[in-house]
């Protein structure tokens, strides 16, 4: 692929190299993308929104050149601003056709800018990838209601689907239509309060693990640490939890996709500084990454056998013991073996296992489980 055939070029100061090494070009095919684990991208699309998304894209590589790796020598491909096309669905097919191609090159997609509906159109890579996904958002909002064209809404009507999985993390209750919860719980979503995730971040992080699509709402963040989201907002993440958010998806193996979404033109400085840190965490995730696969006759893992409801369940759960780490195994039925071979290992925490010890089912096996039947 040609890669300046879709974006302009962006010049930012890179006059301190002793710090990250970002570098830009104007590839003329994907052979420039070997070593770069990451490729920012700006998409300045504001067609959805009411607010503007011309963002000082360049300032924001600057502030993160401002900041230190530890132990490790990044490559960080900046492709530029996406040529937006005649209509949003001209944009959305280039963007699905850019992340597919990094996709296949092991480059991890880091779109920066425009409306959180940018989410449906990294989604479509993976339809033409024929891939099944799961996808997280940080979000107020649900985005599920396919009335107001939301953009996971979008997701769940098209056919074919290759959505496995949709989580959302952070939902402010004042924002979502009761009807929204409903069908979230009749498509087996996981879904999480923000109450439920304000000081205790960590639960975030099975959700993360397990997904390929990581997009971010701003406006999660809460307006005192970050002013510059669409819609800012009174209550939300404090910006060392969204931080922490990107460190976990970097060192998720799954992770295909990354979207920084509904930030506008009237950022300052102190906002430039906090997206800086937030790549920087995924950069540091990404090259602290170490390959787990779960396996019984690994070493390096533990297996639990636990039987609940009188043996009519068996659950079966792996703890690394490199990383304290937890999975469990979640049977597929013969008939759908190879469209969800790779969801049968669900990234949990000790306290699933601790509820089936108690011979009690766990919501995330249960959810999966009637997702695959």
């Amino acid at each position: 692929m040609n890669f300046s055939d879709y974006f302009e070029r962006v010049e930012f100061d890179q006059s301190d190299k002793k710090n990250l090494s970002f570098y830009s070009f104007a590839a003329q095919d994907t052979d420039d993308l070997v070593g770069a684990k990451v490729a920012i991208l700006h998409v300045p699309e504001d067609r959805y929104a009411e607010q503007r998304s011309h963002v000082k894209f360049e300032q924001i590589l600057e502030e993160t050149l401002k900041l230190f790796p530890h132990g490790y020598e990044p490559r960080i491909a900046v492709l530029g601003t996406l040529r937006l096309g005649e209509t949003k669905e001209d944009t959305e097919a280039a963007i699905a056709e850019i992340v597919a191609e990094l996709v296949r090159c092991r480059t991890v997609p880091l779109i920066i800018g425009g409306s959180k509906d940018l989410t449906y159109a990294a989604y479509k890579a993976f339809e033409n990838l024929e891939e099944v996904v799961n996808l997280t958002s940080i979000d107020p909002c649900l985005n599920i209601d396919s009335d107001s064209n939301a953009y996971v809404g979008r997701i769940v009507k098209t056919q074919p689907n290759y959505l496995f999985n949709f989580s959302n993390l952070g939902y402010q209750t004042y924002y979502v239509d009761p009807e929204e919860l409903n069908i979230a719980e009749e498509l087996y979503f996981d879904v999480y309060r923000l109450g439920e995730l304000r000081g205790n971040i960590i639960k975030s992080e099975p959700i993360i693990r397990g997904s390929e699509v990581f997009s971010v709402s701003l406006d999660s963040i809460k307006a005192s640490d970050f002013t510059s989201s669409a819609h800012p907002q009174p209550n939300g993440f404090y910006a060392e939890e969204i931080c922490q958010t990107f460190r976990y998806a970097g060192l998720s193996e799954k992770l295909k996709v990354v979207l920084i979404t509904d930030l506008t033109e009237k950022n300052n400085q102190r906002d430039l500084a906090l997206l800086g840190q937030m790549i920087w965490c995924l950069v540091d995730g990404l090259y602290a990454r170490r390959s787990e696969i779960p396996n019984a006759n690994n070493s390096d893992f533990l297996k639990y056998r636990v039987s609940i409801k009188d043996d009519e369940f068996n659950l079966i759960f792996y703890k690394s013991l490199r990383t304290d780490r937890w999975w469990m195994e979640v049977p597929v039925p013969p008939e759908y073996g190879n469209r969800y071979s790779k969801h049968h290992l669900i990234p949990c925490d000790f306290e699933d296992y601790q509820s089936s010890a108690n011979d009690d089912l766990p919501d995330r096996w249960w959810r999966a489980y009637k997702k695959m039947i």
